[in-house]
C-alpha cells in the first residue's frame, strides 16, 4: 500500500513538473515570437538572417536589401535613416532558428546553418541559362520551365554521360548584328542535368556547358567540349578550339560564367569551310574518380 501510495505522489509531481516545461516552453516561445515580430522588415515582411541591421534614429529597424531600394528615408517613420546599426536586432537573429527563404521549402535552421542550406537548397532561385530569357524559377522546376521555353532547341536524355555528343549550328538571320545567341540544348542522364549554350558577343564565340548543380557538385565532374568544322569529326578538322575542365554551375553570375571562348579570326577559319557558315561542337562529360578528387 506504501509503495502504491508512493508512486502516485510521483506520478502527480511529474505530471506537475511536464505541465510547468510546456508552460515554461510556451512562455519562451511567447517572447521568441515577439522578439521576430519587432526585428521584422516593414517593407519585405521578412525576418533577416544576417546582420549588420540598419536602423533609423527613432529605433525602427528594415533589412539590407530593403535598405538599397527605400533611399535614406525610414520606410516606418520617414526621417533620414543615417547610418545606424542595431546591435540588438544582430544579437536577436543570431540566436533564433530561420527558415529557409525559398518557396516550396519552408525547413527550418539554425542561424549556423542557415546560409549553408541555402547555397544547395534544390527550392533556390535561379535564372533561365539562356542570355535572353529573363524567367527566374526554383532550381527544382527549372526542367519543367524549359518545356516551354522558347529559348530552348532540344531536351535530350543520354544513356551514357559519358559518350561524345555533337550539335549543329547554323547561324540564321545574324546578318548585322554584334550579339546572337543559339537556342540551348538540354540534356539529363542519370542524376545529373546540364545545359549547352552558345553565344556571340562582340567579336567573342561563346561555349559554355551549364549544369543545374552546385559549384561543389561541378567539381566533381571533367567536361571536354571541341569547336570544328561542320563537315569533319572533331578529329578530321583541320581548325578546332578545345576547352577542357570543370563545368559552370547554375548559381554563378552570367559576368562569371566561363567556357571555350573563340575571337572573330580564329573563328571565321571553321565558318568559311561552310557553304552557310555552320559549325559543329563536341562534347563529353565524366565524373572524377573519388580518390582524384580528395588528393
Amino acid at each position: 500500500v506504501a509503495n502504491l501510495k508512493l508512486k502516485e505522489v510521483e506520478s502527480e509531481n511529474d505530471k506537475i513538473e511536464i505541465n510547468n516545461l510546456k508552460r515554461k516552453l510556451s512562455e519562451s516561445k511567447h517572447i521568441v515570437d515577439e522578439l521576430k515580430e519587432r526585428i521584422k522588415c516593414p517593407v519585405c515582411l521578412e525576418i533577416p538572417q544576417t546582420g549588420p541591421v540598419p536602423v533609423c534614429p527613432n529605433g525602427h529597424l528594415v533589412c539590407n536589401e530593403c535598405r538599397k531600394r527605400v533611399g535614406n528615408a525610414c520606410p516606418t517613420c520617414r526621417v533620414a535613416m543615417g547610418e545606424g546599426k542595431s546591435l540588438l536586432a544582430v544579437t536577436v537573429i543570431e540566436n533564433i532558428d530561420h527558415q529557409c527563404k525559398f518557396v516550396d521549402c519552408g525547413e527550418v535552421f539554425s542561424h549556423e546553418e542557415i546560409e549553408k542550406h541555402s547555397k544547395v537548397c534544390c527550392q533556390r532561385t535561379v535564372s533561365c541559362p539562356h542570355s535572353n530569357c529573363n524567367v527566374k524559377v526554383g532550381l527544382s522546376k527549372l526542367l519543367d520551365h524549359f518545356r516551354d521555353c522558347s529559348f530552348l532547341a532540344y531536351r535530350i536524355t543520354l544513356e551514357q554521360v559519358s559518350a561524345v555528343k555533337t550539335l549543329y549550328f547554323t547561324p540564321t538571320n545574324v546578318k548585322g548584328k554584334k550579339d546572337w545567341f543559339f537556342k540551348l540544348s538540354a540534356f539529363t542522364c542519370e542524376d545529373i542535368s546540364f545545359c549547352l549554350k552558345v553565344e556571340k558577343r562582340d567579336w567573342l564565340y561563346n561555349v559554355y556547358l551549364v549544369m543545374l548543380a552546385t559549384e561543389e557538385e561541378c567539381s566533381e565532374y571533367k567536361i571536354e567540349m571541341t569547336v570544328h568544322e561542320r563537315n569533319a569529326t572533331s578529329d578530321d578538322s583541320v581548325v578546332t578550339f578545345k576547352f577542357c575542365g570543370k563545368p559552370c554551375s547554375i548559381d554563378i553570375d552570367e559576368k562569371e560564367i566561363y567556357g571555350l571562348k573563340i575571337d572573330k579570326t580564329g573563328m571565321e577559319q571553321i565558318l568559311n569551310k561552310s557553304r552557310n557558315g555552320a559549325f559543329s561542337v563536341s562534347f563529353s562529360i565524366r565524373k572524377i574518380p573519388t580518390l582524384l578528387i580528395t588528393m
